[in-house]
This record gives C-alpha cells, structure tokens and sequence, in this order.
C-alpha cells in the first residue's frame, strides 16, 4: 500500500517482524540520513538493529544499508549485549532473554557519530477472551467481525499495538495497524473490533503487543503520515525516540497470542 506525495522517498518498514510490508512514504528533499530500526523482545529471545540511509525520490538504486557500524546495548540492571552483523546492515545479539520493567540504553556508533536511546520494556498483558459475530447490513462488507477484549492494567501508562494473522497470513496494512492506549480507560477492559470481515473456517491468530510510548508515538506518527492526503501540507517525519538526528525508533516490547478459528454459532 504506497501514498505517494510530492517529496523524496523514505523507505520506512512496518513494525515489528514477521514478513511486514515496506512501505515508500515521500518526505522532504534532503541528503540522505541515517535510519536505525532497533528491536528489543522477551517474545522473540534476541535483539536486532537494522541500519540504513534514506535514499532519494530520483534514484534508481536500492536503499542503502549501512555496515561496519557498531552497537552497544546495556540494561539498568548491568547486562550488556554483544552484537554480530549477520547480513549487511543487520545486527543482532542472540540467545537473550530481556527483562520485564527493565530500562534498556541502545549506543549505536557509524562513521564516528553517535546515536542513542532509551526505552523501557513494559509487561505483557493478556487476551481475556475473543467473540466474533455475524454481519451482513447495509454498512458492513458480509462476514464475521471479531471483538478482542483484555484488562488493562491500573495505574500504569500502557500502549498497545493489536496485530493479525489470518490463516498464517500478517494483515499487514497500514489500514491493520490497530494502535491504541489507556488514556482514558485505564484500569478498565478494553474492547477492540478487527473491522476486517472473515470467513467461516479461517484461524485467526492474534498478537497483542506492549509497547513502550516512544515506539507507540512512532507507529501512530508513522501511520498519520501515511494515511496523509496527496496534495496537502508536506508530511513531517515520524517522532523518533533516538538521538543525534536519526530517523526510525528504539523499542523494546513483550507480546502474548491467541488462536482461534472462525465457527457459526450453533
């Protein structure tokens, strides 16, 4: 799904994992920039950073990604993670396990600048439970609609991103990023409603991420952007929770799944 507006390209890259689709979104002319992407999770058991430059809406050669960089990653507790660059641009610390509630501080160093951030990993939170019901109205394409429902938990700030697998498949548009916090119902369940109709049979399985707000105010900027009406102001970039200039995010986050498979009430 590509937006496209009147300005160079930044190649951006839907969060997190899995085959996510790149998405080409047109920001203003400038010289290339670094773009770090750094993932930290308890659900995955490693750590990885993906560095490269934005490239310009004129050319015709790939994004260029960035190697020979080097990455340091401490937690508040005193761990520190050794990197490895597994493929160009890709680096990874392997055989992890992160911790709930810890602070972690990503140091990534190329061509002698210095690029930094912090960013806490919040709990999981669990699915409380999954209904799907039946429309066919005049305001909904024919289907089953799903509900997803959990309880947020009270006196924190919690934000969340719901993503979706239908039949194995990511639904991964920027119409399926389903972000959302406790702003104003903290303490209290909340509902979500998937308002993609599926059909009878299909497994659906869900991902319910926390997320810290520096990753959340990215995903939400990042989809605002997006979603931008061609012809209209100029897009700023996403908000980025990294130092020095650098374009992308630092996020460390927890998840937890849920499977279950589409069946007409009997």
């Amino acid at each position: 799904m590509v937006k496209n507006f009147k300005y160079p390209i930044l190649i951006l890259i839907l969060l997190f994992y899995g085959c996510e689709k790149v998405i080409d979104v047109n920001l203003n002319d400038a010289d290339p920039e670094i773009v770090i992407e750094a993932n930290v999770s308890n659900s995955l058991g490693y750590a990885e950073v993906k560095i490269s430059y934005t490239s310009d809406y004129f050319d015709t050669v790939p994004q260029q990604k960035v190697s020979g960089a080097e990455i340091a990653l401490s937690s508040d507790l005193g761990e520190e993670y050794t990197f490895l660059e597994v493929e160009k641009g890709v680096y990874r610390s392997n055989e992890n396990w992160f911790k709930e509630e810890s602070e972690y501080s990503l140091q990534v160093y190329v061509e002698d600048n210095l690029f930094e951030a912090k960013s806490t990993l919040n709990p999981s939170v669990p699915i409380d439970s999954v209904n799907f019901y039946y429309e066919d109205g005049p305001f909904f394409d024919p289907g089953y609609y799903v509900n997803v429902f959990l309880t947020d938990p009270i006196d924190e700030e919690n934000y969340y991103r719901l993503k979706y697998f239908r039949n194995g498949d990511l639904q991964n548009t920027v119409d399926d990023m389903l972000l959302f916090d406790d702003r104003f119902v903290n303490g209290n369940t909340i509902e979500v409603t998937i308002f993609r109709p599926f059909e009878e049979n299909d497994t659906l399985k869900l991902q319910l991420i926390s997320l810290d707000k520096g990753a959340y105010d990215y995903l939400r900027t990042f989809r605002d952007l997006v979603n931008n009406n061609p012809g209209s102001a100029a897009p700023a970039n996403p908000i980025s929770n990294i130092s020095n200039g650098s374009l992308g995010y630092f996020s460390t986050w927890s998840s937890v799944t849920r499977s279950v498979v589409i069946k007409t009430e009997e």
